[in-house]
């Protein structure tokens, strides 16, 4: 088929299935005590670079979803006509990603953080040392993010979580760089079965990232917290998930982030923690 005929196809596929773009939330990462020991919210936003990169990955990723074939071909005639009308979701996306993988300034300090818990830092079990709030507050803002939820007392990720965590990766170019995974459970019920659910959730994540999408094992990294201080709230479901979910839904939960640009060079060895 002449080019003259895919353009009008392209078009018509890109008018009907356009993303709505999204206007930037806040994260309530927990709350604090004041000086008088009231509790106050912590609002946290999202770095401009990164919401740009998130928001662009969303709609690229819509675009896809809606034309997957026509998409693969779209790719192609970007290569060559990066400034077409039809290509613009492709272009976006990649200067969106460029901007935030190569500005040394904004990844500094995400490089040291995620060498740290490829280090051991993100190994939380029980008492085990873990990733410091600065850092994981760090991670909220700078990395893009998937949450997949369970249901009570489930570790399994079932059909649709699956393809929801493979299309982000897929999309975001994730599995070349390097996932860090937090496990939760809500608190409901007692503490040391809660974190064997975390870690359980944390775990089933790991293995399918691992076993069914490729990713090199020394590239995914966990942390399992039963902290209150790193318990969701329901402004953070807001911000973190598109569905609307009770505080004790999002606890029940695996938050993924990716790290589409890391290129440290991890050892052969594992990063799972063992099971208390």
């Amino acid at each position: 088929m002449k080019l003259r005929h895919i353009f009008p196809v392209f078009l018509t596929l890109a008018a009907c299935g356009g993303a709505q773009k999204r206007e930037g939330e806040t994260l309530d990462d927990g709350a604090a005590e004041d000086g008088d020991g009231k509790t106050s919210v912590q609002i946290v936003e999202y770095e401009k670079k990164t919401k740009e990169l998130m928001e662009a990955t969303r709609q690229l990723g819509d675009l896809r979803d809606q034309v997957d074939e026509q998409s693969r071909r779209l790719q192609v005639i970007c290569l060559d006509y990066p400034d077409h009308e039809i290509c613009q979701p492709e272009t976006r996306f990649n200067f969106a990603r460029k901007a935030f993988c190569e500005d040394p300034d904004f990844t500094k300090h995400v490089d040291e953080v995620v060498a740290a818990c490829h280090q051991g830092e993100c190994k939380q079990v029980d008492e085990a040392a873990q990733i410091s709030r600065s850092n994981y507050m760090l991670l909220t803002q700078r990395l893009p993010h998937q949450l997949i939820t369970f249901r009570a007392s489930q570790t399994e990720l079932d059909t649709n979580d699956k393809k929801d965590l493979q299309h982000f990766l897929e999309t975001i170019g994730g599995e070349n760089g390097y996932v860090i995974i937090v496990g939760r459970a809500s608190k409901d019920g007692q503490w040391r079965k809660n974190l064997e659910l975390a870690l359980g959730r944390a775990e089933k994540t790991r293995r399918y990232l691992v076993e069914n999408l490729g990713m090199d094992q020394t590239r995914v990294g966990y942390i399992t917290y039963g902290q209150d201080k790193m318990y969701l709230t329901e402004l953070d479901a807001k911000r973190l998930s598109e569905k609307k979910l009770t505080e004790t839904q999002a606890n029940r939960s695996a938050l993924i982030f990716s790290y589409p640009c890391y290129q440290g060079k991890p050892s052969e060895t594992s990063l799972a923690p063992a099971v208390p």
